[in-house]
């Protein structure tokens, strides 16, 4: 018994492939006499173990193509991109970042809802990116360059919202010029957006300046990029139809409203910080004591304490009131100026201000809150100027 074990143990092993060259043989002789010989011809034989899809290659016409470029024949202005570098990567940055907007004059536009709007416009377009065929079909791109690339090629230009089910699609196109758009039968009114980071209230704003019919909307430095994705998304397509000058110091501010036709201008303040108030009216006092004459000089030397210095300051100080108190008349234009700014106020600012007698338009609040969201005071005060215009004028 212990031989019979033993040679049982030392049964010679068979290996595998012998194993299944072996099967292979008797089920192909007992399925088919006549079949070939697979082990001798494996590349004629291949579709006999391999089944791809049946026409594989029409069914992505209208979709992605790569790898595919006789599919792109029906698309002679299409060009095929395995990857997004070298100019195509410069010119994606630039339409992105703010200085490369301000250099190039190019803008970024991401989705086909704000593209179709631009296209609807007449805004020029320079490239348009997109990972399907058929989402070119739907648009009127003019001259532009196009090209369709992969998905994972595209996705880290856009933001997650651009990446939709049926393709991703992004454009670089030219950015609007301000002198361009149209400004009759507008209000007589210059939005400022004051130090406002928040691309979404950046939008939300512009979209109600646009709706109310203002004439122009102006942001000063410290804002957000005005041409950033969120904020043309929020916007809605506003960009195309509002004049939009941004970055602008407050001298220059100062020039362009002196260079207006009109004589009698308005200045209103509104935020939604009670302490943006207190600091403009601290401000003020320290702009007061630095530039008053001699004589009104010595007299806050002679009594300096700060109930004086407050007292100075509500003499030829603004005017506190709530944003439906406004008082509108002998006016024919108003510039609105909506502030977030809790630093310190400068110098340029307060001269702003002080020398345009700007009102300070508050919302009133209670339960102790401190802050509110600035399109709150914006958008009140923008429905107030309208209601008073438009009255007016009936």
């Amino acid at each position: 018994m212990a031989a019979s074990m033993r040679h049982n143990f030392i049964k010679p092993i068979i290996p595998m492939s012998c194993m299944y060259a072996h099967n292979m043989h008797f089920r192909n002789k007992s399925s088919n006499a006549n079949s070939t010989n697979e082990m001798k011809n494996p590349k004629e034989n291949a579709s006999h173990y391999f089944h791809p899809r049946k026409n594989q290659k029409y069914k992505k016409v209208q979709g992605s193509s790569i790898g595919k470029s006789n599919l792109l024949q029906s698309y002679p202005g299409v060009r095929q991109l395995d990857e997004i570098t070298g100019d195509h990567v410069n010119e994606l940055v630039d339409s992105k970042s703010a200085a490369g907007i301000e250099k190039t004059q190019t803008i970024f536009l991401e989705g086909e809802k704000i593209i179709r709007q631009a296209v609807k416009a007449g805004i020029h377009f320079k490239s348009v990116y997109t990972t399907e065929v058929k989402l070119l079909e739907k648009l009127e791109l003019g001259e532009a360059q196009q090209y369709i690339t992969k998905v994972k090629a595209l996705k880290s230009w856009v933001s997650q919202k651009a990446v939709e089910s049926d393709g991703i699609i992004c454009a670089v196109a030219q950015k609007p010029d301000p002198s361009v758009s149209e400004t009759e039968n507008r209000l007589p009114v210059t939005v400022v957006m004051d130090r406002i980071t928040d691309p979404w209230t950046a939008g939300v704003l512009l979209r109600t300046a646009h709706g109310v019919g203002c004439r122009r909307f102006v942001t000063t430095k410290g804002c957000c990029n005005m041409w950033d994705s969120e904020v043309l998304t929020a916007s809605d397509g506003s960009h195309f139809y509002m004049p939009i000058q941004t970055n602008l110091s407050w001298n220059v501010l100062k020039q362009n409203g002196e260079a207006e036709e009109y004589t009698r201008r308005k200045v209103i303040f509104t935020s939604a910080r009670p302490m943006t108030f207190q600091a403009i009216l601290k401000a003020e006092e320290k702009f007061l004591t630095d530039n008053l004459e001699d004589e009104d000089t010595d007299a806050l030397d002679n009594d300096s304490s700060p109930t004086s210095l407050s007292k100075s300051a509500e003499k030829s100080g603004f005017q506190l009131t709530h944003f439906n108190e406004v008082d509108l008349s002998n006016s024919d234009d108003f510039t609105l100026i909506i502030s977030d700014d809790t630093l310190k106020v400068s110098n340029q600012k307060i001269k702003f201000l002080h020398e345009n007698d700007a009102v300070l338009a508050s919302v009133p609040m209670t339960s102790g809150m401190t802050k509110l969201n600035p399109t709150v005071p914006g958008i009140l005060m923008l429905y107030h100027l309208l209601g008073q215009l438009t009255s007016n004028k009936v």
